[in-house]
């Protein structure tokens, strides 16, 4: 494997032994991550930027007692770190008792996760500007305007505590997002592609997505209400990433989530979701794979949260776990679904009348004792007729509950790692099928383009 970009380990685990020789306080800690980031911007059909520049970020945290303070810095010169040391101290010192304070962890076996891709790590500018002319050939031989933008990483994240832990993971990553436009800019399709490898970005793929679903037919309204939506990879993914977070014990036994049971304690081990529905996280899963640690240096294992529809475990964090004299569970750092063998074209071909999703914008939160989320549909929205794509229509607004979604699903297709468009998932995997459900609730018409 070709070295990381940025600081090697051994450079990092320097600077974390020194930070932690300087350090005065009680406990300290040190999260280190170095690297190098490019992108590359397309807009009216031209490329009109790209770049790429090399990063380390060092977060100093100092302890006396429960008294906790942080500090990051982005300069490792010697008098630099320890300037930064001593005001990471100084501000621990003023802070208040932190009533949750856990101490730092101590040395961990970690399992072994390499998610660092020498055809990414050494991805070279040309081939960025090639894919991206792949997409603007593509718009202009259909009268289409394109705009996108790639962005690329590659480094090493660690963590250091006073008390012995060390870890390091070399990572990368790639997240490209194509839109396409009629001149008008009356419609527009959209299409994305996520991996740590970037042999497994399909550019040819992107631009046909994105130019095909920005044909140059006019949009119709739609009523609102509860349709039967066959939800692309893309749309599950921007569900799926904001879900992932909700699987909390504390949460659950303050009575606080949707896993919350009434009376008090939560839900494990009940039947929650239709039996299709299982949701696991896994560092070394393969282009998906994330640090097999958290920020606090806890050790990150595969975990499924939820078996063929049954809530089978919720995250506990160590101050949690230890006021119930459990073993703490770390939430997940990567989300995967399981999939089915539907197609895509299976569920349109099996839907008497429903619509086909692309993806969501403007997602928000309304109400976690039943998961709720709002927003907008955009970029590629389209009525299905007695088993066929008959026109694109306006965009929603949707009001649903993830949980009542998960509840109504008729058929699932294979999971596939997604962009997530309004949030990169670079940083936190999502693999999600596409997935036909009833029931789904459009709201109200949106003027949205």
């Amino acid at each position: 494997m070709a070295e990381a970009k940025g600081l090697s380990e051994s450079d990092i685990k320097a600077i974390s032994d020194r930070v932690i020789e300087l350090s005065q306080a009680d406990h300290c800690r040190v999260n280190i991550d170095s690297g190098w980031r490019g992108y590359t911007r397309v807009a009216t059909n031209r490329i009109t930027s790209a770049g790429g520049a090399d990063r380390t970020a060092v977060t100093i945290t100092s302890v006396f007692g429960k008294r906790v303070a942080s500090i990051n810095t982005n300069s490792i010169e010697g008098p630099d770190l320890e300037a930064a040391v001593r005001k990471s101290e100084a501000m621990a010192r003023l802070a208040p008792e932190s009533p949750e304070y856990m101490p730092e962890i101590g040395l961990q076996t970690y399992k072994p996760s390499s998610g660092y891709y020498e055809s990414t790590g050494e991805l070279e500018p040309l081939t960025r500007a090639e894919a991206a002319a792949i997409a603007i050939r593509q718009a202009e031989a259909s009268n289409q305007i394109a705009a996108s933008y790639m962005d690329v990483r590659a480094g090493t994240s660690a963590v250091a505590t006073s008390n012995g832990l060390f870890g390091a993971h070399a990572n990368t990553g790639v997240a490209y997002t194509l839109t396409s436009r009629t001149r008008d800019g009356l419609q527009s399709g959209w299409a994305g592609d996520e991996a740590n490898d970037w042999n497994q970005i399909e550019s040819q793929r992107v631009a046909d997505d994105a130019v095909r679903k920005c044909r140059d037919w006019r949009k119709t309204e739609l009523d609102p209400g509860q349709y039967t939506a066959i939800l692309e990879p893309t749309a599950v993914g921007m569900l799926m990433l904001r879900m992932m977070n909700t699987f909390n014990q504390r949460l659950a036994d303050e009575g606080r989530s949707y896993f919350s049971k009434s009376g008090g304690g939560n839900r494990l081990d009940e039947q929650l979701f239709d039996d299709r529905v299982s949701l696991r996280s896994d560092p070394g899963f393969v282009d998906a794979e994330v640090a097999p640690f958290t920020n606090e240096g806890q050790a990150r294992g595969a975990t499924n949260w939820v078996e063929s529809g049954r809530l089978v475990n919720l995250s506990r964090p160590r101050f949690w776990a230890d006021q119930l004299g459990e073993k703490p569970l770390p939430g997940p750092g990567n989300f995967i679904m399981a999939g089915g063998d539907a197609s895509l074209e299976d569920m349109i071909a099996s839907t008497e009348r429903g619509v086909l999703i692309t993806r969501f914008w403007y997602i928000r939160g309304l109400n976690p004792r039943i998961i709720s989320y709002t927003g907008l549909t955009r970029d590629g929205t389209f009525l299905i007729e007695d088993g066929r794509i008959s026109r694109p229509v306006t965009n929603f607004r949707f009001n649903q509950s993830l949980v009542e979604m998960l509840q109504n699903v008729e058929m699932v297709g294979p999971s596939v790692r997604v962009a997530a468009s309004e949030n990169s998932s670079v940083s936190t995997p999502i693999v999600v099928p596409t997935l036909k459900v009833s029931g789904f609730n459009l709201s109200s018409v949106s003027d949205a383009i």
